[in-house]
């Protein structure tokens, strides 16, 4: 997975993107209602690249409990994206 780091921001920018449109007090009921269905389609695939994450650190934790010696290059293959 390419540009992590920089795919998580997106996706936390985005998410908070999505939750300042659905609190717009000027949006019609028909806005409303597509700003509720964009959410409710994107929802899985925010989930999803969030879970991503978590899988991602928790392999850092698992490397730096049992593998110290090993976590340059873990985090190096993570910055530059051969993970």
């Amino acid at each position: 997975m390419s540009n992590t780091r920089r795919d998580i921001h997106a996706v936390i920018g985005f998410s908070h993107d999505m939750l300042n449109n659905l609190m717009n007090p000027d949006l019609t009921p028909e806005q409303l209602d597509a700003e509720i269905a964009r959410a409710k389609a994107v929802t899985p695939i925010i989930a999803q690249a969030i879970d991503g994450e978590r899988v991602i650190n928790e392999r850092v934790k698992i490397v730096s409990e049992y593998a110290p010696e090993k976590m340059v290059d873990v985090m190096r293959n993570q910055a530059l994206g051969y993970d």
